[in-house]
């Protein structure tokens, strides 16, 4: 399974998005899709027509996965054992998700989540 994260859900949807090429390249990849609750908050923050939510949603054969308890625990966690920022305070809720879910996390940032891996993160390589 390979969750993606909020600039790629994006990419999906909208064909003049800078990410919109690295969108394509992951849903050429095995699948399925999914997306954390929290990089679909992240997505619907802005207006958006009710036919690019559907079609974003379609695209997540997988679902959207939610972030409970569990999550929170592990994220809470990733956060203090990374010194993470307020600034990627999401990040490792999305990281958590992907890594209880057993999913490869597919974002153009990789970066910002390099330092989730050695806490069991895999990160999806469509490049």
């Amino acid at each position: 399974m390979i969750h993606l994260d909020t600039n790629l859900i994006i990419g999906v949807i909208d064909a003049s998005d800078l990410h919109h090429p690295a969108a394509r390249r992951v849903l050429s990849g095995p699948g399925p899709f999914a997306a954390s609750a929290v990089a679909w908050m992240e997505f619907a923050s802005v207006p958006l027509p009710s036919l690019a939510l559907e079609a974003a949603r379609h695209l997540l054969t997988a679902g959207i996965v939610p972030f409970g308890e569990e999550a929170a625990l592990l994220a809470g966690q990733l956060f203090y054992e990374t010194g993470a920022s307020r600034r990627t305070r999401l990040d490792t809720m999305i990281a958590a998700t992907a890594i209880l879910a057993g999913a490869e996390l597919a974002t153009v940032n990789a970066e910002d989540f390099r330092p989730f891996v050695p806490h069991g993160l895999k990160l999806f390589d469509f490049r």
